[in-house]
């Protein structure tokens, strides 16, 4: 039944809002208000935006992601240095048990870099989790144009 549950959800995530929690119920994992920014035609690169909650007794480690949208996706965290804010590459980042990690604007995100296609508001793109220990999870995740945030 619950497996059942979680495919009803992940094929309607694409006509929903980002308001969606999209859960893997084997992990504990859930994805809420998870959005890819679709941004004007020409730009190469996006960034995805989610709140991801642990829901098991034992962290989770984010070690990266992939997509079919895009040549690459790694995890970025916006730092400040020398006055002004640029982008890192981050190797992993720790949701801790029954906690939650913010991938935010403005702090830790996921790049979307080298788009295949202008990503547009009412698309989605597939968007694959990867975790320490070899553990994945996929899910489709709207695209919400900026001229529409």
């Amino acid at each position: 039944m619950q497996k059942s549950w979680l495919i009803f959800l992940l094929l309607l995530a694409p006509l929903l809002t980002s308001n969606i929690a999209i859960a893997a119920t084997s992990s504990g994992l859930q994805a809420r208000n998870a959005y890819v920014r679709g941004l004007p035609p020409g730009v190469a690169n996006t960034a995805a935006y989610m709140t991801l909650k642990n829901n098991s007794d034992t962290d989770l480690v984010l070690t990266g992601a992939e997509t079919p949208a895009a040549k690459s996706a790694s995890l970025h965290a916006t730092v400040k240095r020398g006055g002004g804010m640029t982008m890192e590459h981050v190797m992993s980042a720790t949701i801790p048990a029954k906690g939650s990690l913010e991938l935010k604007t403005g702090g830790l995100h996921l790049m979307l870099m080298g788009l295949k296609r202008p990503l547009g508001s009412g698309d989605s793109v597939r968007l694959t989790l990867k975790f320490e220990g070899g553990f994945v999870q996929t899910m489709d995740v709207p695209v919400i144009s900026v001229l529409d945030e």
